[in-house]
C-alpha cells in the first residue's frame, strides 16, 4: 500500500494591475500493489486532483471576478519490474496506463459554464525503492516516456463543443520526482 499527497497554493499579484489570481490545488493518490514474485509487481493507483483558480480581469470598463474549479479522478493499473541492488535498495522500470474523468466549472457572472473532462495516458519510467525498516519503504519515480490524450466537452448553443489535445512526453529531469511512502504487509 502506498500513496502520495500534495497541496499547492500560489498567488500572483500584478502590483495593483488586473489579472491578479490565486491558484490552489491538491492531490490524493492511494495505490495498492501485489508482488507476484521478487521481480514482478502489479497494482492499481487512484488519483484525485482538484484545482481552484480565482482571478480578477477587465471586461470592457468593468472588473469581473472569475472562479474556475477542476476536479479529476484517474484510475491507473501498473506493472513494475524490480531489480535488487542490495538489501535496502531496489531499482525498477514501471509501465502505467490510466483513464480519468472529471469536470470543470467556470463562474463568471453571466458567462458561467460547465464541461466534462476525460483523459487517457500511458507512461514508462524508472524508479528507486529504499527500505529503511521491515514494513516501510520509500519509492521515487522520475522521468518518463509517455503519451497523453485529454478531452473537454462543453455544451454549446448548437451542440457539444469538444476539444481534444494529445501529445508525447520524454523527460529524465530530476526536478520531477514523485515520492511515495509504502507500507509492506
Amino acid at each position: 500500500i502506498s500513496g502520495t499527497l500534495s497541496f499547492d497554493s500560489h498567488t500572483f499579484d500584478n502590483a495593483g494591475e488586473l489579472n491578479d489570481r490565486t491558484i490552489t490545488s491538491g492531490t490524493f493518490g492511494p495505490a495498492v500493489g501485489y508482488n507476484l514474485s521478487n521481480v514482478h509487481v502489479v497494482g492499481l493507483a487512484l488519483t484525485f486532483t482538484g484545482t481552484r483558480t480565482t482571478y480578477k480581469d477587465l471586461a470592457g470598463n468593468a472588473v469581473i471576478e472569475v472562479s474556475e474549479e477542476r476536479s479529476m479522478m484517474t484510475i491507473a493499473p501498473f506493472y513494475r519490474y524490480m531489480k535488487s541492488v542490495n538489501e535496502k535498495f531496489l531499482l525498477y522500470g514501471q509501465f502505467k496506463a490510466g483513464i480519468g474523468f472529471g469536470k470543470e466549472t467556470v463562474e463568471a457572472g453571466p458567462f458561467d459554464s460547465e464541461a466534462k473532462l476525460g483523459s487517457m495516458d500511458i507512461h514508462v519510467g524508472p524508479g528507486l525503492v529504499y527500505i529503511p525498516a521491515d514494513r516501510w519503504a520509500l519509492s521515487a519515480d522520475w522521468g518518463l516516456l509517455g503519451y497523453q490524450h485529454d478531452k473537454r466537452t462543453e455544451e454549446g448553443l448548437t451542440g457539444d463543443v469538444v476539444t481534444n489535445s494529445s501529445g508525447f512526453q520524454a523527460s529524465l529531469n530530476p526536478g520531477y520526482i514523485t515520492l511515495a511512502l509504502n507500507w509492506l504487509f
